[in-house]
């Protein structure tokens, strides 16, 4: 079983905002993987773009790999796309 526990041990007392902050999540491949990765996105995020992501499948062609910068005001925006992402099934890990 997958522990989809968000870590706590990020650092925060370093973090200035707003931030900019590349986001790198990898996910059983396919357009629900991306469908799914842009929803949790604009929720958190109104104006983002889904055309800005890249995804770079693995070498099997198992899974993809979804690259996207985020512009966090917050702390707490942080902890709730990060809770977000790990409740969705289809994404394995997040950094």
């Amino acid at each position: 079983m997958i522990d989809r526990t968000p870590s706590r041990e990020l650092q925060e007392h370093l973090w200035v905002f707003p931030m900019d902050y590349p986001i790198k999540l990898i996910g059983l491949a396919g357009a629900e993987l991306r469908q799914a990765v842009n929803d949790i996105f604009v929720k958190h995020f109104p104006d983002f773009d889904g055309d800005k992501m890249t995804v770079t499948p693995s070498r099997t062609g198992k899974y993809h790999s979804i690259t996207a910068q985020l512009r966090f005001e917050e702390l707490e925006q942080v902890h709730a796309v990060y809770a977000d992402l790990a409740a969705c099934p289809l994404i394995k890990t997040a950094l």
